[in-house]
């Protein structure tokens, strides 16, 4: 009997079709990780910009306090009662206090344009040189590298063709003053020498010290006091 040729055919599975899915899922958690470490860079980079600005901040008030000693111990050997009326722009002087309003000769001396004026030298002056400690001033810079600029302006309102004309003398309706120093209330001891009466009136006016510090990166601090002499 003739043998038969029996042929096996074996059944093949196709391999199954892959979604992808796990790849979508990877993908996915690469994007977030790179978003949290840009946002964490980002974090970073502002704390040190906040810290920066906090020393330079603090640099600049430093710089300020040694300045202003300097500027009002200058002011008060300079500018006497009598010279108080009249401009002295070498000094960065105004004998009155609209020069950087918004609305000159008004009576309201608010220093508007204090802040939006460009300070150079037709308008303000270098602070003076000055050491104290490690705040040494020179040349109007300071050792951080602070360059220190002031003005200072009577509190009269005054308009610029009184001043000119010497009619800008202190009066206690157009100016803001400030009582004497150089007298004290009485002070009754028994048996002692009878003692005059201190003398109840404003005899100084009042001036406004503005300073400019421009520091390192830009950064611009104002600091404003009021003095009498």
């Amino acid at each position: 009997m003739p043998c038969k040729a029996i042929q096996a055919f074996v059944g093949h599975t196709p391999d199954r079709a892959q979604a992808g899915i796990v790849l979508f899922f990877a993908l996915l958690a690469l994007a977030v990780m790179s978003i949290a470490a840009v946002a964490l860079i980002r974090s970073v980079d502002t704390n040190a910009l906040l810290s920066g600005n906090m020393v330079f901040r603090q640099s600049a008030s430093a710089a300020s306090n040694v300045a202003l000693e300097g500027v009002a111990q200058s002011i008060t050997q300079n500018i006497s009662l009598a010279n108080s009326v009249r401009h002295s722009p070498g000094l960065g002087y105004y004998a009155n206090c609209s020069r950087f309003d918004a609305q000159p000769n008004a009576s309201v001396c608010d220093g508007s344009r204090l802040t939006t004026t460009p300070w150079d030298n037709t308008n303000s002056r270098l602070v003076p040189d000055q050491v104290d400690g490690n705040a040494e001033i020179r040349n109007g810079v300071d050792r951080q590298g602070n360059q220190i600029r002031y003005v200072i302006e009577r509190m009269c309102n005054f308009n610029e063709a009184e001043i000119n004309a010497g009619n800008a003398a202190m009066d206690g309706a157009r100016c803001l003053m400030a009582s004497s120093t150089a007298c004290r209330p009485p002070i009754d001891i028994p048996g002692g020498p009878e003692q005059p009466p201190c003398p109840n009136q404003a005899t100084s006016p009042i001036y406004r010290l503005t300073l400019r510090i421009s520091g390192p990166k830009n950064t611009l601090t104002f600091m404003q006091s009021f003095i009498s002499n």
